[in-house]
């Protein structure tokens, strides 16, 4: 039986996507996994010249005093630094070594700046971002590729600096302070070792039969489309590079060009590249063959299949395969470099004891309360639990006990439910505060409106504060233990929080009940569809206490998030535990009067409330991004999305800036494909994406392409 394609997009494999780049993994100071053994530029995502400069000349200002102390005695004949790769990075990390004294040698593949020998003829260079102050004394400012290679050349040449090029690194051997860099020309003894490689010299190729038998007629960038005229020229790729290439060369009214893609349409280039294509087709000066493959390269002409599974044969004299380039990762496993989210045998075991620590931590919590303390209540005896539970409660609580009067304490003081719910709200509170600190540190540094991260991550420690004292001292006072746990309902509406319309009964007094009825329907059915007017999800980054936790406690970890078309696809599960949500409630409430002692409430409790919620996703946030539970399953953060794609407003805009560096799209912890819409000039908000503005991708974003707006577009006349 045939999957449908529906079901079977969500199993399918992972395609490569320009947002989402494969990596090497590397901690923050950029150190790879193998110690000693550092990445910057290109392969640590910094596409940008200048960025490149600073990000090579900032790695050797941290890590060269070390090395001047580690200085052996006079017999000591090893490299400070061996750096590998002669790009932005690369030269600018050889500068600097030279300046600090640190014996140093650079050893490029190809050419010196090799990446801007193979752009275009006359390509212009932005010096980007502007407001971004340059560290290396490397000369760069706006220009054209030709004069930053022969100022950079003459640089390399006046210094003496110690680059060696066409000298290409094979191998690195042993650990730190001890390493051997073996290149095709000799070996260097090294302490540390900074790749500055490009992916430039790994072009990704068709695989196809014919391509190794013509290869002299095969190119991956173009120099000059001068030195083509009156030919016929194949362009396999839908990227910026591959649309370039065709504008070039098609201006040309000699030439005959052909555009090839296997996509089914242009979601990869920026927006003025895809207008210019299709502006050259429209004149009849440019073939596109979308959803299209090169089968087979002859001797003078491709066979191509297209969508329809028919076969079109072009004839050729020049095939630019521009479809992208690959890492070295034959490399890079010789040395042991793993790449992002690689999953070795101690990632599993991490993951299986983070899941076991977050499990016992909430089973324990929830110890005498069923299944969800399995399996505690039958190693440890309930005289054991209590006493122990009683110690550390009354530990804890010292410094709260004079909040209450006498009365109040001796109500919590035999209440076995509110001294787990204390120790627990009150470990995540911390936790809140702690990480969130953090975090209000760290985009305070990096916003571009520091106000903006400054007051959300204000407001989230701030409410989850407010409540942790709201419920556990004022509500104590003020209703009795018996009731102030319903307090947590005025802080996560319906349908996270289902307990404010359930356990009611006849001798509860009235206007307790109907004030938090009355709360719970005010939080899910006023403030909220008023919140997502102008506001959409930010009640997910700004308020809501599981968001919270996400956004302090996981934001070191949003760079992992689950990326890419398959990942969103899954995204539908949010719908379906809201739509379980008003299922479970209208049954409680309309057949079991409130009594939750049925099948249905325990069901979805034990499914949603405790796996969902509180075990999977917060044990998978040093793996997959915080934001787990909130994206794939939180029936609240469901239902504000549909009220902010119905009629929301809020929304972020984009300008023609993009320069595609990525950024956007790896630090999104909800998985938005920022860069697709940047680099098309596209707004996104709630009718085509998941997002909960919490604002990092205008943060990360280093060339100010983003921003939010809550202004309609106008319609044209």
């Amino acid at each position: 039986m045939k999957i449908p394609e529906t079901v079977a997009r969500l199993f399918r494999r992972k395609r490569i996507e320009p947002s989402y780049p494969a990596l090497p993994n590397i901690s923050p100071d950029g150190e790879s996994n193998v110690s000693g053994i550092y990445v910057v530029g290109e392969l640590a995502g910094t596409p940008l010249v200048k960025l490149g400069l600073n990000a090579g000349h900032d790695l050797v200002q941290r890590i060269g005093p070390a090395l001047l102390k580690e200085r052996g005695g006079g017999g000591d004949d090893a490299y400070d630094l061996v750096i590998i790769g002669a790009g932005s990075s690369g030269i600018a990390a050889t500068v600097a070594a030279k300046d600090l004294g640190l014996r140093v040698v650079a050893l490029e593949a190809a050419a010196l700046a090799n990446t801007f020998v193979t752009m275009m003829k006359g390509k212009l260079l932005f010096a980007e971002p502007e407001a971004l102050e340059k560290t290396s004394r490397v000369w760069f400012e706006e220009c054209r590729k030709e004069e930053l290679l022969d100022r950079w050349r003459a640089m390399v040449r006046d210094e003496k600096l110690p680059i060696h090029e066409q000298e290409k690194v094979v191998d690195i051997r042993g650990v730190k302070g001890a390493f051997t860099v073996v290149s095709d020309a000799a070996e260097y003894k090294a302490k540390r070792v900074v790749l500055c490689m490009g992916k430039a010299g790994n072009p990704r190729r068709l695989g196809v039969p014919g391509e190794k038998e013509n290869a002299g007629k095969i190119h991956h960038n173009l120099l000059d489309a001068d030195d083509f005229h009156g030919k016929k020229i194949v362009i396999v790729g839908a990227g910026d590079v591959a649309c370039e290439a065709a504008v070039a060369l098609a201006s040309d009214s000699t030439n005959d060009v052909v555009l090839s893609a296997v996509d089914p349409e242009f979601t990869y280039p920026k927006k003025r590249n895809i207008d210019a294509v299709r502006e050259l087709e429209s004149e009849g000066k440019l073939e596109i063959l979308l959803s299209s493959s090169v089968k087979k390269v002859g001797a003078g002409d491709l066979e191509i299949e297209l969508g329809d599974g028919s076969r079109v044969t072009r004839p050729y004299d020049a095939l630019f395969e521009m479809i992208g380039a690959e890492l070295p990762l034959g490399f890079f496993r010789k040395v042991g470099i793993r790449l992002q989210n690689a999953w070795t045998p101690g990632r599993w075991v991490a993951l299986a004891a983070t899941f076991l620590f977050v499990y016992s931590l909430y089973a324990l919590k929830s110890y005498g309360k069923g299944a969800v303390s399995w399996p505690f209540d039958h190693l440890i005896t309930p005289e054991t639990y209590d006493a122990a539970l009683y110690g550390l409660f009354r530990f804890f609580f010292a410094p709260f006990r004079s909040f209450l009067s006498p009365e109040a304490f001796r109500d919590i003081a035999g209440d076995h439910g509110y001294q787990q719910g204390f120790l627990y709200s009150g470990l995540y509170t911390l936790v809140m505060v702690v990480f969130g600190f953090q975090a209000l540190v760290r985009w305070g540094r990096k916003a571009k409106n520091r106000k903006y991260q400054t007051w959300r991550y204000a407001s989230l420690i701030s409410f989850q504060v407010a409540f942790f004292i709201i419920v556990n001292l004022v509500a104590v006072q003020a209703l009795s233990v018996k009731y102030a746990w319903r307090a947590w309902g005025l802080y996560q509406p319906f349908p996270l929080f289902f307990n404010t319309f359930f356990w009611w009964y006849p001798d509860d007094p009235a206007w307790v009940m109907w004030l938090f009825i009355g709360a719970g329907l005010a939080g899910t059915f006023v403030a909220i569809p008023l919140l997502a007017r102008n506001h959409g999800k930010r009640f997910c980054t700004w308020i809501c206490g599981c968001g919270g936790l996400a956004e302090t406690l996981g934001d070191r970890w949003r760079h992992l998030s689950p990326k890419g078309e398959r990942s969103r696809l899954w995204e539908f599960q949010g719908a379906v535990v809201l739509l379980a949500s008003f299922m479970v409630g209208i049954v409680v409430v309309g057949i079991y009067r409130t009594d939750g002692n049925n099948a249905w409430w325990k069901a979805y409790s034990y499914l949603v409330d405790f796996w969902l919620v509180a075990v999977i996703p917060v044990a998978l946030y040093p793996f997959f991004g915080g934001k787990v539970w909130c994206r794939y399953w939180c029936p609240l953060a469901a239902y504000n999305g549909l009220l902010a794609k119905w009629y929301g407003r809020l929304k972020i805009v984009s300008n023609s800036k993009c320069i595609s560096c990525t950024q956007c799209s790896l630090y999104c912890q909800v998985g938005v494909d920022v860069m697709a819409f940047a680099k098309n000039e596209a707004a996104f908000d709630n009718t085509n994406s998941n997002c909960i503005q919490c604002g990092i991708c205008i943060d990360v974003c280093p060339m100010d392409v983003l921003s939010f707006t809550t202004e309609k577009k106008e319609e044209s006349a």
